[in-house]
């Protein structure tokens, strides 16, 4: 209705709005001199610039804070500014104006520069993800067969385990003795003479083998005293024995290898190990696997302890455990025997 005569102030804001408009054109240009294709987020970008109220555009970007948020500075303040900005716009034309020129060179050195791709992941690796989360659903969804992969995983495992349990025993050395009968599981036995490593724990059954082997073990392999290792043998046995000045407890025996005697031996380094000559002896075995538990050590024992009755045999001494694999063998595949020595 009424007429508006726009004043100084505003003429200047126009002119320098359309400056700013021009030198984001001219900015575009440039862009698209350098990378004619670009990406996807620069396109999202540039879209969002155009059309979303209230971005950043123009020569808001460009000229100071003065210009946010008007205040009605005054005359001179406004003329101060208008130079600031037009000495700005200038100087960023010559250096628009310089770097047009440079691009040819610039473009060539861009050439021979070899960049990090900077793009999402190629679409092989989705790919492999979602194949791979697709087995899994494909298992999750068939519980069937999930076992029969966790069974068939197992077996493997424990055939694995089986075969090297099978390949050291093959190597370790064992007593001689003559089987002078046998009954299904259970053998009368004659052993000869030997010599073996002994030392004496307290404690439950299977706490006083681990630690005796473990002291018998720094013997053997010379992790206490001096002179050369001896080889491991099997198996380890296990008694219930009265030491000298000792509590009773369980004597933990390694044999020692036939061609050493023990004169030929080293001698341990403390008095927990001794070296004592084993006399030969005839005795009942009964052989069993698993795992060795105080209830099925408990059953196997009984089956002996009648046996001796039913053949009037004289038992001498307490049982004597026998162990011979290493702790990590499947326990179907472990060999363990109860032996109890008699007269002959």
């Amino acid at each position: 209705m009424f007429g508006h005569k726009p004043t100084a102030l505003e003429r200047i804001s126009d002119a320098l709005s359309d400056i700013g408009d021009r030198i984001v054109d001219l900015e575009e240009r440039v862009v698209e001199r350098v990378n004619p294709t670009p990406s996807a987020p620069e396109r999202a970008r540039r879209a969002i610039a155009r059309h979303l109220p209230g971005h950043s555009s123009g020569i808001s970007r460009y000229v100071p804070d003065f210009f946010s948020g008007w205040h009605l500075p005054t005359s001179d303040d406004a003329r101060s500014t208008y130079r600031s900005a037009r000495n700005q716009v200038s100087s960023w034309g010559s250096s628009l104006y310089g770097l047009r020129n440079d691009l040819p060179d610039v473009r060539s050195r861009l050439s021979d520069i070899d960049l990090p791709d900077a793009r999402l992941p190629r679409w092989s690796s989705f790919s492999r993800g979602f194949a791979t989360r697709s087995r899994l659903e494909y298992f999750r969804d068939r519980p069937g067969l999930t076992t029969l992969a966790v069974l068939g995983g197992t077996v493997a495992v424990a055939g694995a385990a089986y075969f090297v349990a099978k390949k050291v025993s093959e190597h370790t050395e064992e007593p001689d003795y003559d089987v002078v009968r046998q009954d299904g599981d259970i053998e009368i036995r004659d052993y000869d003479a030997m010599v073996v490593a002994e030392t004496v724990k307290s404690g439950y059954h299977e706490k006083a083998r681990r630690v005796g082997f473990e002291t018998l073990a720094d013997y053997i392999f010379a992790n206490n005293r001096s002179g050369k290792k001896i080889p491991m043998t099997a198996p380890v046995l296990q008694q219930l024995s009265e030491a000298e000045g000792q509590t009773r407890g369980w004597a933990v025996r390694f044999v020692m290898p036939k061609r050493f005697t023990k004169g030929a031996l080293p001698q341990p380094a403390s008095g927990d190990v001794k070296l004592k000559d084993v006399p030969a002896k005839r005795v009942v075995a009964i052989r069993f696997s698993g795992n060795f538990t105080a209830s099925l050590a408990s059953k196997k024992l009984m089956l002996l302890y009648n046996y001796i009755a039913d053949e009037n045999l004289k038992q001498k001494g307490d049982p004597e455990y026998a162990f011979y694999n290493p702790p990590w063998t499947p326990g179907l595949f472990k060999r363990n025997e109860i032996l109890i020595e008699i007269d002959r």
